[in-house]
C-alpha cells in the first residue's frame, strides 16, 4: 500500500463513526457491546449495550447502558444522556415510550419504528441508575443510601464509560430527564464540572421535564388548589369541593404566595409556608401508590388510607387529618380524586401523572417486564441470565425517599451551573401532570435567581408550535396561517398540523421554560412530534 492510500485508509477509519465505536479508540475493545440484532425489531440504529462497573466501589455494582449512534451525521457532535426518575426507574421506559428509536405497538410487546426518535438528533445514551435499577446490579446490602452516593457512583461510572468510548467525551453533552431526574441531573452536572477532571466535559445543557428540582411544597401543595380549579372540567370536581380548596388557599396563605408568583418580574423572594402536610413523607406514599397502581408493588402503606367524598370530608382531611400535617392540600386532592374515580361509572381510574387517562390507557410497565425478561432479549443486550426485569425498583425509591431530601437544586446548584458554568437550563412541563403541577413549577422558577436577576421578567406567553419549539422573539404569531376565530383552543384544534400551537414559552438569560398543552408527566408520550421539535430547536440547537 502506497503512502497516499495509507493516509486515505486512516482518514476513512477516523471518519466512520460506526467503525470507531465497534473497534474502540481507547484501551478497551467495545465490540463486546455491539447490539447485532434485537428480537422482534427489524430496523434498529447502530447501538451498543451492556454493563460497566462503577469504579472504586464494591464488586457487583455495575450500571447498564444502551448507546445509540446518531442517525444523521449533522448531529454527530451531540451526545444526549437520558435519565428516568423514580428514583429507581429504568431509562428503558423513556427509550420505549416515545424518545427512543422503537416504541411498543399498542398493548403488545411488538415494536414499531419511532419516527420522532431523538437518535435522529444526536448520539443518545440511556442509563439505568442508581445501581440496582433495571438491568444494573448492586452489591448486598444495598450500598446507595443517599444522593451523595448516587452522584458519586454515576459521575465515576461516566468517566469509566468514556474510557471505552473516548470519542464521545468531546461531544456537546446534553443531560435530559424527567421527574426525580430534576434532582439527579443538576447534582451530576455540578459534580462533573467542579471536579477539575482533565479533559473537561463539554456539558452544554440540562433539560428537566416535570422535574422535582424546586422547593417540594411550592411544587405541589401551594399550587394544588389553583391547579384543581384550572382543570375543573377534566377532573369533574363539583363547586362545593373546589370551594374548600379555595378556603385552604386563604387559611394556609397559599393565595398570597401565588399572587406574588404572578408578578413579572418578581418583587423579591417569595416565602414558601414551611413544609405543609410533611410533604416529603406524603409524596413517598403517593409514589408508592402510583407504583402499586401500575403493578409494581404488592401493597400500599395503609396508615394514610383516607377516602374523602364530600366537601365536609375534604375539609376535615385538609385541616384535621390524623394522618397528614397541617394544610394537607396535596394529599387530600390525591385521595379525593382516587376515591371518586374508583367509584365513577365513567372514569374508573385516576392517574396523577396524566389526569386525562382512564382505565383504557395502556400501561407500559407490564410490557417492559414481559419483553426485557426474555432470555433472548437479555442475550442480545449482553446482560444474559438477568432474570425477571422490573422497570422500577420500589426498594430504591423507599431507600432514597426515606432519608432527608437533598437541597433543592433551585436554591444554589442550578443558579451556579447557569451563571458560573454557562450551562443552558431548559425546563419543560406538561399541562396534565398533577403530581408536579405547572403552577408550582412556575412559582419555583420565579423564586430562583440566576445571572444577577430573579425569575423571568415576562410571563411565558409566547406561543410555540408543533414543528417550531423556539420561534424567534421577533417572529409575529400573526404571520402564521390561522383561522378567523381568535380563541386559543380554536387555533389549537383547527390549525394545520405543522403550525399547530403546542404551548407557551419564554427564554431569558440562559433559561427557557416550555409549557406543553395536553401532555402529562412524560411529555413525549403524549407529544412525541412536539418533543422532537423541542430537542431539535431548543436542546441541540447551536
Amino acid at each position: 500500500m502506497n503512502l497516499s492510500a495509507l493516509l486515505y485508509f486512516v482518514h476513512a477509519l477516523w471518519a466512520a463513526p460506526g467503525f470507531v465505536l465497534s473497534r474502540g479508540m481507547g484501551s478497551h475493545d467495545t465490540s463486546q457491546f455491539k447490539v447485532h440484532s434485537l428480537p422482534g425489531v427489524t430496523d434498529l440504529p447502530s447501538s451498543w449495550a451492556g454493563r460497566l462497573p462503577v469504579p472504586g466501589v464494591q464488586n457487583g455494582n455495575e450500571i447498564f447502558f444502551w448507546l445509540f449512534e446518531a442517525e444523521q451525521r449533522e448531529y454527530d457532535d451531540d451526545l444526549i444522556i437520558w435519565f428516568n426518575g423514580g428514583p429507581g426507574c429504568s431509562s428503558l421506559i423513556g427509550l420505549t415510550t416515545g424518545n427512543g428509536p422503537i416504541t411498543f405497538d399498542g398493548n403488545s410487546t411488538r415494536f414499531t419504528r419511532n419516527p420522532h426518535s431523538w437518535t435522529k438528533l444526536g448520539n443518545v445514551l440511556y442509563v439505568d441508575q442508581p445501581v440496582g435499577t433495571g438491568f444494573s446490579t448492586a452489591s448486598f446490602p444495598y450500598p446507595v443510601k443517599d444522593n451523595i452516593r448516587v452522584t458519586s457512583d454515576f459521575t465515576q461510572w461516566l468517566r469509566g464509560f468514556f474510557d471505552y468510548f473516548p470519542h464521545l467525551q468531546s461531544k456537546r453533552i446534553h443531560l435530559m430527564g424527567e421527574s426525580y431526574a430534576g434532582i439527579y441531573i443538576p447534582y451530576f452536572a455540578n459534580e462533573l464540572l467542579e471536579d477539575n477532571h482533565s479533559p473537561p466535559l463539554n456539558i452544554r445543557s440540562m433539560s428537566l421535564g416535570d422535574g422535582s428540582w424546586g422547593n417540594a411544597a411550592a411544587m405541589a401543595s401551594v399550587a394544588m388548589g389553583k391547579y384543581l380549579r384550572s382543570q375543573r372540567d377534566l377532573l369533574q370536581i363539583p363547586e362545593d369541593v373546589l370551594s374548600v380548596f379555595d378556603e385552604a388557599d386563604v387559611v394556609c396563605g397559599f393565595n398570597r404566595v401565588l399572587a406574588q408568583s404572578g408578578i413579572y418580574p418578581p418583587q423579591g423572594k417569595i416565602p414558601i409556608p414551611g413544609n405543609p402536610e410533611y410533604f416529603n413523607l406524603r409524596r413517598r406514599d403517593e409514589e408508592s401508590f402510583s407504583l402499586q397502581r401500575r403493578g409494581l408493588t404488592d401493597a400500599v402503606n395503609g396508615t394514610c388510607n383516607i377516602s374523602p367524598r364530600t366537601a365536609a370530608e375534604v375539609r376535615t382531611s385538609i385541616f384535621n387529618s390524623t394522618c397528614y400535617g397541617p394544610c394537607a392540600v396535596f394529599s387530600t386532592a390525591s385521595d379525593y380524586m382516587t376515591t371518586m374515580s374508583a367509584n365513577s361509572t365513567t372514569r374508573g381510574c385516576f392517574d396523577m401523572y396524566d389526569i386525562s387517562q382512564d382505565c383504557s390507557a395502556v400501561s407500559e410497565q407490564p410490557l417492559l417486564a414481559e419483553y426485557f425478561s426474555r432470555a433472548d432479549v437479555q442475550a442480545a443486550l449482553h446482560v444474559p441470565n438477568s432474570g425477571s426485569y422490573s422497570a422500577c425498583n420500589p426498594a430504591i425509591l423507599g431507600t432514597l425517599l426515606s432519608v432527608p431530601s437533598p437541597e433543592p437544586p433551585e436554591y444554589s446548584i442550578l443558579p451556579s451551573l447557569v451563571t458560573k458554568h454557562n450551562v443552558s437550563l431548559h425546563i419543560y412541563q406538561g399541562e396534565w401532570d398533577m403530581l408536579i403541577n405547572h403552577f408550582g413549577v412556575e412559582l419555583s422558577l420565579q423564586n430562583m435567581t440566576w445571572r444577577g436577576a430573579q425569575g423571568l421578567s415576562q410571563k411565558p406567553s409566547q406561543w410555540f408550535f408543533a414543528n417550531d419549539a423556539a420561534p424567534s422573539v421577533t417572529k409575529k404569531v400573526e404571520s402564521r396561517p390561522k383561522p378567523a376565530a381568535t380563541t386559543l383552543q380554536t387555533v389549537i384544534s383547527t390549525a394545520p398540523a405543522d403550525v399547530a400551537i403546542a404551548g407557551t414559552w419564554a427564554m431569558e438569560r440562559g433559561v427557557s421554560y416550555h409549557f406543553f398543552r395536553s401532555a402529562g408527566h412524560s411529555v413525549f408520550v403524549n407529544k412525541p412530534r412536539e418533543m422532537f421539535a423541542y430537542v431539535r430547536d431548543v436542546v441541540v440547537a447551536p
